[in-house]
């Protein structure tokens, strides 16, 4: 039936009650009213959803009907409306615990009562926005169009809460076959969740020769233990962005140009120039533009680097990130808000994020990664910024990167996983690895497809162009299973010695404390 739902609603009463119930949306039948709710938007939806909206629409037509009912019934009329909204209000809270419990346990109950899934349709997990997952759509796509009855059956959910969700699934073994994971929580699942790759490539000579041609540090980021558990699909590394307005409005109020730096430049040049870029521009003693956006420590590891401090040995065994040079990490970290004032506390730029920041030119530079150059595309600094190599310390200068793979889970039925292999590996393939250079969301991890991500970038000018030659210098983070201990304390104690008032701390404390971190001494202090 168009235009709504037809619900048998048994009820009481006298022949004008049924015409409240009934008419002109329903008609008296017996001791049932067969009623015709307008429920639009909502097809699809379970019978107890639908149930739930006639609940909430009669009560409407209810209240609309009250003031009549109040002269005819009195107060014994406005108590029974009372005790109604008060069993609404609870049936309400009951449908959203019910919806809540749903997103928490569903993956449960499958596992013990639910039907299994096909074993010709492939379950994808990804994250990301609206234009990640029309990236995707494109891929799985490519993919059925190669491959004749084939089907993938797309799982897309934000990033925010995709690592509780992957571990729910993980827990009630019902998690996808292919599923999008990264690099720093990927040891701790590899050994029990994701399959050894390695049997599978020795007969699969195409998807080797494209594995020798991914960047070294994707491959390398998912291997355990000497076995292959993902295959990378694709990266980025972190460089700093430039603001070409923001230099502009710091060159007339210098009254001379201030053009962006070059590749090579040192941490001093870096500080002069963040300096330079900050300013009040209306005397009124508030800084109207900041040099440098405050990075959180992940974005700010280049900087240790670049002090030639190191947060973990070779081994990525024990804990290092003390002495001298570590202590002048997090000193500069502290000048760059207290001593210099180049970087805006939050309340300084409230209402903003770090992306609006950058692209309002409340700040003139920030460090981040070819991701960024998605969001810059769409607004009017798409021809207004430049990016620039880390600057050079005592240390080098070295770049961050990560990566992104899929895995294959391994408690998945062998007739799934045969079809979650051909699906990944495809994702390797020239076609879909253009696909992902195409929508600029990051670089792509075989190396031959470079070019088309420069070309559908602007260029070998272009800012894409500096991040692909700048991942001949990057370095891996130091991931190990213990990740989520080591980024926890990290960002904890960075952060004291930028705080304000009695909270503050001096960098050679932060440091020691650090140090003496109890996460920090469990896995990495005495092995």
């Amino acid at each position: 039936m168009s235009g709504g739902y037809l619900v048998r609603m048994a009820n009481g009463g006298n022949s004008d009650d049924f015409g409240f119930w009934g008419p002109p949306s329903g008609k008296p039948h017996g001791s049932v009213a067969q009623v015709v709710v307008p429920v639009t938007g909502i097809s699809g939806c379970t019978e107890g959803v639908v149930a739930t909206y006639v609940v909430l629409y009669c009560y409407d037509r209810w209240q609309t009907r009250c003031p009549r009912d109040r002269s005819r019934s009195g107060e014994g009329r406005e108590q029974t409306l009372l005790n109604t909204s008060r069993i609404l209000r609870s049936a309400g809270l009951v449908v959203i615990l019910a919806t809540a419990g749903y997103w928490l346990f569903a993956d449960t109950v499958r596992r013990h009562v639910g039907a299994a899934p096909s074993n010709d349709l492939i379950r994808f997990c990804y994250w990301g926005g609206f234009d990640d997952h029309g990236m995707w759509g494109e891929v799985v796509a490519a993919f059925e169009s190669r491959h004749p009855g084939a089907r993938v059956k797309r799982e897309w959910l934000p990033l925010s809460g995709y690592s509780t969700k992957m571990d729910q699934q993980f827990v009630a073994e019902t998690a996808p076959d292919v599923i999008m994971f990264q690099d720093e929580p990927f040891p701790r699942y590899a050994d029990e969740q994701f399959m050894d790759l390695t049997p599978l490539l020795a007969e699969a000579p195409a998807t080797r020769a494209r594995l020798d041609d991914c960047w070294p540090s994707a491959v390398s980021s998912f291997q355990h233990e000497g076995s292959l558990r993902g295959l990378p699909i694709m990266g980025g590394n972190v460089l700093i962005y430039c603001n070409l307005d923001a230099f502009e409005r710091a060159g007339r109020f210098h009254d001379e140009p201030i053009e962006p730096p070059r590749d090579g430049w040192t941490l001093d040049e870096f500080v002069a120039l963040c300096r330079r870029l900050t300013f009040d521009d209306n005397g009124d003693g508030r800084t109207d533009q900041f040099g440098l956006l405050q990075p959180h420590w992940v974005y700010y590891l280049p900087f240790i680097w670049s002090q030639g401090a190191a947060l973990l040995n070779e081994q990525r065994t024990r804990w290092t990130l003390r002495g001298p040079e570590a202590v002048a990490s997090f000193e500069m970290y502290a000048n760059l808000r207290h001593r210099w004032g180049v970087t805006p506390m939050p309340i300084e730029y409230a209402g903003q994020n770090s992306d609006t920041a950058f692209l309002s030119g409340r700040v003139a530079m920030c460090v981040n990664g070819p991701w960024f150059q998605a969001f810059l595309r769409e607004t009017r600094l798409r021809d207004r910024y430049c990016v620039v190599d880390i600057p050079r310390g005592p240390g080098g200068s070295q770049t961050r990167v990560t990566w992104d793979a899929l895995c294959i889970y391994a408690k998945a039925p062998a007739a799934r996983r045969t079809g979650a292999w051909r699906f990944a590996r495809f994702v390797l393939t020239t076609e879909a690895q253009s696909i992902f250079a195409a929508h600029q969301r990051a670089i792509p991890a075989r190396r031959a497809c470079a070019d088309v991500y420069i070309r559908e970038s602007g260029g070998v000018d272009s800012a894409a162009s500096a991040f692909v030659t700048a991942m001949r210098e990057a370095r891996r983070q130091p991931i190990t299973s213990d990740w989520h201990v080591m980024s926890r304390a990290m960002r904890r104690h960075l952060t004291s010695v930028i705080l304000d008032g009695d909270g503050r701390c001096t960098p050679t404390d932060a440091i020691d404390a650090l140090a003496s971190d109890r996460g920090i001494k469990a896995t990495f202090g005495g092995r």
